[in-house]
This record gives structure tokens, C-alpha cells and sequence, in this order.
């Protein structure tokens, strides 16, 4: 039987452990859901459960289901994987204890990481990417809009990643590219692949098309490589042409198919966006200029360019690349 003092110690002991306990559950940050995306929501079923992939300073992560869910804090634009929250701009995830290997699971209308994070889903608006424009110019005066892209995206660029491509876009798009010696070493690669996947394209030649993407794909260092940016605009543009000006849809799903048949070849999170892109669904940002190239004023355009080419340390300026060689490339095989 159990002495007073042994009953006294284990007292004792329950409550600095109900103690320990209630002190957990108050450290643990509580957060909201802002918007969502429909593949996120697809992936968060019920009792979907996963762990932290990758941490960043303005999002982290998760793979459930072998997708990735990306977490954002506030300020961050909308994705087609995204859930953004309302996290302070000003405050990094790993600094909220957020760590790659967590445990994450889905209990309800709440989304738990490990004991740091509680983010509830509760209320969270779903935004729905757009995949072409509502309406359209003259073909005349979207090729202005496009000429005016491609001159602010050349000047502002500068020389990482895919930029110093910027400014040949057009030779890129009819074969006539005499490549530069100053090219760095990305570039250099993707340059002579560009020329050939553009010539594909335009000659239907879907095998072509297969075999110069799984060369593309997955060129350049980081968890979004350029070449793979690259491709993601390209597809995303030759969507959105065809669909808002309603010819070559049915040509371009089947480029696009050949292309987004490749995404095994890369890392899972440029993969997953490419898959989106090749659907016409991409980054609010985006979006945006996709929207305001094709039904646009000329005013309109720059402050979409330079929002664009911020994205990401070289991401952005390696999705204009592809934007701007799909958008002329997709003119010339709807006329």
C-alpha cells in the first residue's frame, strides 16, 4: 500500500506534469487562415497528417500525401499550393520554431505542427486561380503589351539566373540566337534548349517537345531550378493565350501534357508548380501580368513586370523568360 509520503511525492509529480502540460499548450503559437487554395484544401482531407519538408524565412513546407502544402505568412503572394496565414510580415517561420521533420496533422478545423503552431482553418476565403483573361485586345495591341514586358524585363533583371536571356527572347522564338561569350553557365545551357523547344512547338512535334523538356528540366540549383521557371512561364503563357483568345486549345493541352510529363525529373516542389502551370495556374503576381498583357494598358504593365521579377531570388526573373517566349510563341501558333 501506498505511504502518505509516496502519495504526496506523486501528487507532486502529476502537477509540475499538468504544469509542463498547460505550459506547452500556451507556448504553442496560435495563427489564422487567410486564404487557401483548392489543391491545399484537396491535400488537408480529413486527418491528413505529414511533416515539415522545407523552412523558410516567409513560408515552410509541408508534405503530405507526398504533395507539398507551401505556409505563408501574411504578405506573401497567393499560389495554387499556398495557404496563407496571419502570420506577421515581419516575423520568419523558423523563428516561430518551426523546424524541418515536425510533425504536422489536421484535427478538425485546426492544423497542428508538432507543439509550435496551431493554425486555424476556420474562416479562411478560397481563392481560386484564374486560368485565362475575361476578354481580349487586338492581337496588334497585345504584341505591344509584349514588346513593352520584354524591354522593362531586360532592363531590370540584371544578370542572375535566366536574365541576360531576357533581351533575346524574340531571336530565341525563330532560331536566330548567336549566343553571347559573358553567358554564365545557366544560361549558356539553357539558351541552345529554348531555341529547340520553341522550334518543336511550333512544328507540333510533341516528341521533340518530350525530349528537349526532359533535358530542361530541373537546370539550375535550388528547390525551383531556372530552367524548370522557365518552363513553368512558358507553359503557363501558351495556356492562357490559347484559352482567352480561344484557338490552339486543344494543341496547346497536349504541349503542355508533354512538358508537365517531365516533372519527375526535378525536385517535388518545382514538379508540383510545374504540373499547376502547364494548367494555366500560377502565382497571383503572375497572374496578374498574364491578365493584363493579354486585356491591358500599356500603363498597366510595369509595375506587374517588376513585381514579377521579384519573386524569389532568380524565380521570378526565370518564369519571365518562359512568360515572355510562350506569350509570342502561343501568338504565333493561334493565328
Amino acid at each position: 500500500m501506498e505511504s502518505n509520503k509516496g502519495r504526496q511525492a506523486r501528487g507532486r509529480t502529476d502537477l509540475i506534469l499538468a504544469e509542463q502540460g498547460l505550459l506547452g499548450f500556451i507556448l504553442a503559437r496560435l495563427a489564422r487562415a487567410t486564404f487557401i487554395a483548392p489543391a491545399v484544401l484537396e491535400a488537408l482531407g480529413s486527418g491528413a497528417a505529414g511533416e515539415i519538408h522545407s523552412v523558410f524565412e516567409r513560408t515552410f513546407n509541408i508534405l503530405i500525401g507526398g504533395e507539398l502544402v507551401g505556409v505563408a505568412r501574411s504578405g506573401v503572394s497567393r499560389g495554387p499550393i499556398n495557404l496563407i496565414t496571419d502570420i506577421p510580415a515581419s516575423e520568419s517561420m523558423s523563428a516561430l520554431g518551426v523546424g524541418k521533420g515536425m510533425h504536422v496533422r489536421k484535427v478538425g478545423s485546426r492544423l497542428l505542427i508538432d507543439e509550435v503552431l496551431e493554425i486555424s482553418l476556420e474562416g479562411a476565403e478560397l481563392w481560386r486561380p484564374k486560368t485565362r483573361a475575361e476578354r481580349c485586345l487586338d492581337l496588334e495591341l497585345i504584341k505591344r503589351n509584349l514588346e513593352l514586358a520584354k524591354k522593362l524585363a531586360a532592363s531590370n533583371a540584371g544578370r542572375e539566373g535566366l536574365g541576360q536571356l531576357l533581351s533575346h527572347v524574340d531571336e530565341i522564338s525563330v532560331g536566330k540566337v548567336n549566343p553571347t561569350p559573358d553567358l554564365n553557365a545557366v544560361a549558356r545551357t539553357v539558351l541552345p534548349l529554348l531555341v529547340q523547344l520553341s522550334g518543336a512547338v511550333k512544328s507540333g512535334d510533341v516528341r521533340g517537345i518530350e525530349r528537349v523538356a526532359q533535358k530542361l528540366i530541373g537546370l539550375g540549383p535550388g528547390l525551383s531550378p531556372s530552367a524548370d521557371d522557365a518552363l513553368s512561364g512558358f507553359t503557363a503563357a501558351l495556356w492562357w493565350v490559347s484559352h482567352s483568345v480561344n484557338r490552339g486549345v486543344d494543341r496547346v493541352e497536349e504541349i503542355n501534357r508533354a512538358i508537365a510529363g517531365q516533372a519527375s525529373g526535378t525536385t517535388l516542389l518545382s514538379g508540383q508548380l510545374l504540373r499547376h502551370a502547364a494548367r494555366g495556374e500560377v502565382n497571383e503576381r503572375v497572374e496578374k501580368l498574364l491578365g493584363k498583357l493579354l486585356d491591358g494598358a500599356p500603363s498597366e504593365i510595369e509595375p506587374l513586370v517588376k513585381q514579377v521579377l521579384k519573386i524569389g531570388e532568380t524565380s521570378g526573373i526565370d518564369m519571365m523568360v518562359g512568360l515572355l517566349l510562350g506569350m509570342r510563341v502561343g501568338l504565333e501558333i493561334g493565328e
